[in-house]
């Protein structure tokens, strides 16, 4: 990556240009060394392993509500309900049966414990049958389709289409039968406050990845609360700054050519735990406006207008977000409003086929949809899923910034 340094309205602003190729992008002199953003990435992921392991145990789902200013999960999306799960593979193979649905929207992922998403796919209307076991495992499989993990604890996660935000009882009851079998047994959990012991654990229980072996010891010697906090920080300041472009690259397997530098990937933690390979769902952050200024209800207030069909198999959201928190935005610091989301489904298109939203302190009611926001800063996340070639150019980031100093430092993938 290099750094670029533009001049905007008289304010100077360091930005970050995002370079994504198949190898990682060559440190500059500012960045931390790989296995600082390779401790973050393991202590963020098995912290939340843990504590699900510690409040529910193995193979046993998690159907929380959709995340609110109140929750660990950073940067949820609030159009799906998530089902999260921690699997056991030590003792053989693990049962994961999806429920039968209508035609709402509905997957399932699996990651290691090292934060690699290994295995994604839409789920079957009628219900379908997955075998999630570790690779070394040599007895006999149940039929379905068999995922092999090197992670003793993979972390397998079901998302249910909502059309009614929490009060979608449809949707709250297809994934309730979502169900997992198999044999479990008892282990010494780690203190999920505890950077060493997490990323000790972490190697305890899995085979090592050869390209990232040395990163995985040298962090586990080395990452401690105050290193934690540091990179915490400098991640922060490089999303802040439009150093990624989504999230590209941050979730692929280790090894897979479209994977992103160790920076991009401990980022991606930020900007989306848990998330979706671009191929999947294409997520855009936006924390600034086309001439640099960052996004705050201090600053006035910002609209933005994008294409209702965008060029998608399945459908596309805009969430905003607490700069400060990661989080949705708590109702009684917006005049007890809870519009925190714009999924497709709840917008109509105008004359000329696109949907305009306003993102400010009060309502313009000028036929716009409108987002509350802070005086301290905000910013924004399109979610594009199942993205096709015909959502190439017609993307927020494509159109927001297009014809700008900001169109190449915020570049966007094609399909």
């Amino acid at each position: 990556m290099t750094l670029k340094k533009i001049n905007l309205s008289g304010i100077t602003v360091l930005l970050l240009m995002a370079v994504w190729s198949s190898t990682a992008s060559a440190q500059s002199k500012n960045d931390l060394p790989d296995w600082q953003y390779y401790g973050y990435k393991i202590v963020h992921h098995m912290g939340a392993v843990v504590g699900h392991i510690e409040e529910f145990g193995f193979n046993t789902f998690d159907h929380p509500r959709i995340a609110d200013y109140r929750s660990f999960v950073i940067t949820p999306a609030l159009d799906h309900f998530y089902s999260k799960a921690v699997a056991d593979v030590r003792f053989g193979p693990i049962i994961i049966d999806t429920p039968a649905k209508d035609e709402r929207y509905s997957s399932v992922q699996i990651f290691d414990v090292e934060h690699h998403s290994i295995f994604e796919k839409l789920t079957a209307k009628e219900g379908e049958r997955f075998i999630l076991v570790h690779e070394d495992y040599k007895g006999k499989l149940p039929e379905g389709t068999v995922i092999k993990t090197t992670s003793n604890f993979p972390f397998v996660f079901i998302r249910t289409q909502t059309f009614a935000f929490n009060e979608d009882k449809l949707a709250n009851g297809i994934r309730h039968e979502a169900r997992m079998y198999g044999l479990s047994g008892k282990v010494d959990l780690p203190n999920p406050k505890g950077p060493l012991a997490l990323i000790n654990w972490t190697i305890d229980n899995s085979k090592p990845y050869k390209s990232t072996k040395k990163l995985m010891a040298k962090s586990a010697k080395n990452y401690t609360p105050a290193v934690h906090k540091e990179t915490f920080e400098h991640i922060k300041q490089f999303l802040a700054s439009g150093g990624v472009s989504g999230n590209t690259g941050a979730f692929e397997p280790v090894d897979h050519p479209a994977g992103g530098s160790h920076k991009v990937r401990a980022a991606g933690t930020l900007i989306g735990h848990l998330g979706f390979p671009v191929h999947h769902a294409y997520y855009q952050v936006i924390p600034v406006d086309r001439t640099g200024k960052k996004l705050a209800g201090a600053n006035g207030p910002f609209v933005m207008t994008l294409p209702h069909v965008p060029g998608v198999d399945l459908f596309w959201s805009v969430t905003r977000y607490d700069a400060n928190t990661f989080l949705p935005l708590n109702p009684a610091d917006i005049g007890n409003n809870d519009i925190q989301a714009y999924p497709n489904y709840s917008t109509k298109p105008d004359k000329d086929g696109n949907v305009s939203f306003t993102f400010s302190k009060k309502d313009p009611k000028d036929g716009t949809y409108w987002m509350p926001v802070l005086d301290s800063g905000y910013y924004l996340v399109v979610r594009y899923y199942g993205p096709t070639s015909k959502l190439n150019g017609r993307t927020a980031k494509d159109i927001l910034y297009k014809g700008t100093e900001l169109e190449e430092i915020f570049k966007t993938v094609k399909f």
